[in-house]
């Protein structure tokens, strides 16, 4: 912007050039390539009814609160050339330049032959030609002056912003710290390892969808011929789903006392219970739970089973046949005294049981008509039915991997194998 003295040329302030170049000497800071940054000085230097100028080395490492104490202005003499390939070092020795020149609350006026190098080192840096005259220089310096007030608010704002940012990242940090924490303590409750007695093959598969799962599941043994398993399945997944299971662990009674004995609890009587004390807590309406809990005698290898809400398991047979079980129940916690039924299948070496959570059923299935019809399957899911666990706990971990991002959150996945072996 070139002025005169006879000339009123109104500013963004509203004010005219005249009045501005009544004001104060300018205290401008010339930094940059020493010699065009000396000469620039000068210059300035020479108009001393406008500005004080004077050269200003950088040091060779900018230390932390680096300053230009008694400055209004910064100039920088870029000395590249317009394609100048810049080496990593000199890369880094501008950036650390232009970081400390922002955090100095002024504005920068930066003459250069490559304005696009500038384009994104921040806000209050302005761009001009190394040739650009004392007019345009003058009229730049009054343009960033005036906007120094809203410069340093900015700065202020971005202070407050990175506080906030540093608050943050460690409120989110210990969140995350104590829900990898939860995370591990609840997988310290569920079986890790393959359960063996006699005939019988357990094992699992275990895939929340956050850190703390909606799933839980267990198997433990009765005494020397039953082994009791269950799988539940909380609404939701997450913190508030991941503490019902916890509850539903501990609130499992497989046995009950009487006189001077135990009595191993029926499944209809185990859920039973169980659906008493969730509805005891007065849970909030959108709270409740699938669950199947099932007894195996490991002798006769008869199963028997109660369902409470939850996807009937798949019986597969040594032939690949896939069939059901299926059983009556209502979902767990949503009133106190409802009845559940007690289911029994006598298995035979060869078969196996695959017990899964809802998060797996889109993934197994295709199809489900009215029960007690047999759903279709989703397709060459049959063959992985029949793999051994480990290909089968690989193969559903590469599905679920591999499976597309839509905008509903994934649900907990969870899978307990049954497996009968040798002969009976």
């Amino acid at each position: 912007m070139a002025t005169t003295t006879t000339t009123r040329v109104v500013t963004t302030a509203g004010q005219s050039a005249d009045r501005l170049l009544r004001s104060p000497i300018y205290r401008i800071a010339v930094l940059g390539d020493r010699p065009s940054a000396q000469a620039i000085a000068g210059r300035f230097s020479a108009a001393s009814d406008f500005c004080a100028a004077r050269f200003v080395e950088l040091p060779a490492e900018i230390p932390a609160g680096w300053s230009l104490p008694g400055f209004d202005v910064a100039i920088w003499i870029d000395a590249g050339e317009a394609k100048q390939t810049e080496t990593t070092g000199e890369r880094q020795r501008l950036s650390d330049c232009f970081a400390a020149l922002g955090e100095l609350q002024i504005g920068v006026i930066v003459l250069t032959a490559r304005p696009d190098r500038f384009a994104n080192v921040g806000v209050g840096f302005v761009c001009l030609p190394v040739d650009s005259g004392m007019d345009v220089l003058r009229g730049a310096i009054l343009a960033v002056t005036q906007f120094q007030p809203a410069l340093q608010a900015f700065a202020r704002e971005v202070s407050g912003m990175h506080r906030l940012h540093t608050s943050l990242h460690k409120h989110f940090d210990a969140i995350d710290r104590e829900l990898r924490l939860a995370s591990r303590l609840q997988r310290d409750f569920m079986p890790r390892d393959l359960v063996a007695a006699g005939p019988l093959r357990f094992s699992t598969f275990f895939r929340p969808c956050t850190w703390v799962s909606g799933d839980i599941f267990d198997i433990f043994r009765l005494d020397e011929q039953h082994y009791g398993f269950y799988l539940a399945d909380a609404v939701g997944h997450g913190v508030a789903a991941g503490l019902l299971t916890m509850y539903i662990k501990h609130a499992i009674q497989p046995k009950r006392i009487e006189g001077n004995d135990y009595v191993i609890a029926r499944p209809s009587e185990v859920l039973s219970a169980l659906n008493d004390q969730l509805a005891a807590q007065r849970l909030p309406d959108s709270q409740f739970i699938t669950g199947w809990y099932g007894i195996i005698n490991c002798q006769t290898l008869r199963l028997d089973y109660s369902v409470a809400g939850h996807p009937p398991p798949m019986l597969i047979d040594q032939s690949g046949l896939i069939g059901e079980l299926h059983g009556d129940g209502s979902l767990l916690g949503l009133c106190a005294g409802q009845q559940f039924t007690d289911e029994s299948i006598m298995l035979k070496p060869g078969q196996r049981i695959v017990l899964y959570s809802d998060g797996l059923e889109s993934i197994l299935i295709e199809q489900r008509p009215p029960m007690p019809a047999m759903p279709s399957l989703k397709s060459n899911i049959s063959a992985k039915l029949v793999d051994g666990p480990d290909e089968l706990r690989a193969e559903l971990t590469e599905i679920l991997d591999t499976l597309p991002g839509g905008l509903s959150e994934a649900d907990d996945a969870s899978m307990v194998i049954l497996d009968i072996v040798g002969t009976h």
